[in-house]
């Protein structure tokens, strides 16, 4: 019997794992290896490296902020990385026993193990670790409730940008993240994202996309616990997974090692629950706000630019909220949206 059983080996499955191989545990993986098919815009803000290998491919020192026709800047030196996620992921992976075309099909949970089907037969373990996704199989032995899901997809392209700037478009939720001067990452997350993309006539070199969850779901029940995007670890406004996926394995792995799992879920919450609560109610306005009022957000970003660029954190949304609550003239617009909120909710 397997003291543990993990379901996925990307990134946060792998993590996770290495965390805890001291242990009997299996690690399966439903693709043939560790890496492919690749489903992230593979940017992320320095926070990470506190927990992975400080290792990218370029450097971002800023970003173009687009409404409708105008835009600005807001510069920030070493605001962000961007990744190769599948050299990312392969490294997480190195060391590891992965089991490859091996995928999850049923659990049965008992009082003293858990008796677990895949597609190659019937194991057992004490712990079962869902890894698998957004569309987590795990997840329906654990929370009763679905999250919600964003649509995305990014090209990887021929496109000239500056090599260390982003840009972000605001309505709908699209970025140009350049791999350096001449390839960009092209994306988009909205209702309709093949649409709505906003391609250039460079060559395509790479495809990608998918689901992203958002909101909360529980992570923990009966010895069976989600980490990442099985458990809706993401942030709402941006889609971002990754790092609050590393983070939550981390403390996952660490309480697993203290012999205290059954508090991971509080303590994750504990941990960054609150950024995710203020991403959801951000999503919310966002996804009602009038162009009108977009407008005077975007004229109030531009305006606040200097505060924004001392005090804003890529990795901690919630940073604005101290500029807007320092802002009496923007409270008006953010005041209709909650109060909206709080009637029809």
């Amino acid at each position: 019997m397997y003291d543990l059983f993990i379901v996925g080996a990307g990134p946060i499955g792998c993590y996770f794992t290495q965390k805890i191989k001291e242990f009997n545990y299996k690690l399966i993986e439903e693709h043939t290896e560790v890496g492919k098919p690749v489903q992230c815009a593979g940017l992320i803000g320095e926070n990470i490296f506190k927990y992975v290998e400080k290792e990218y491919i370029n450097k971002i020192n800023g970003a173009y902020i687009h409404y409708n026709e105008e835009y600005f800047a807001l510069r920030k030196k070493n605001v962000a990385y961007v990744l190769n996620r599948e050299k990312f992921d392969k490294n997480l992976s190195k060391g590891l026993d992965v089991s490859f075309k091996e995928r999850f099909l049923a659990a049965k949970i008992k009082k003293d193990k858990i008796e677990i089907k895949t597609n190659k037969g019937i194991y057992y373990s004490k712990y079962l670790v869902g890894c698998d996704g957004v569309r987590s199989t795990v997840r329906n032995y654990v929370s009763n409730k679905e999250p919600s899901y964003l649509k995305s997809i990014q090209h990887t392209v021929e496109h000239e940008h500056e090599d260390d700037m982003i840009s972000f478009f605001l309505k709908p939720f699209s970025w140009i993240i350049p791999e350096n001067s001449k390839v960009c990452r092209i994306g988009v997350i909205s209702k309709d994202p093949y649409n709505d993309l906003r391609l250039s006539k460079g060559k395509v070199i790479n495809k990608t996309g998918g689901l992203i969850p958002i909101g909360r779901v529980n992570t923990y029940k009966n010895n069976v616990f989600l980490i990442g995007d099985a458990g809706s670890q993401t942030k709402p406004l941006t889609g971002g997974g990754l790092y609050y996926g590393i983070k939550a394995a981390d403390i996952a792995g660490n309480l697993f090692l203290r012999d205290k799992i059954e508090k991971y879920d509080s303590e994750w919450k504990k941990s960054f629950g609150k950024q995710m609560l203020f991403g959801l109610l951000g999503k919310k306005i966002y996804d009602n706000i009038s162009n009108e009022d977009m407008i005077r957000f975007y004229n109030f970003v531009k305006k606040n630019r200097t505060k924004i660029e001392e005090s804003c954190d890529f990795d901690r949304h919630s940073s604005l909220l101290k500029i807007i609550l320092s802002s009496p003239e923007i409270w008006p617009l953010f005041l209709k949206y909650l109060v909206r909120e709080f009637f029809t909710s």
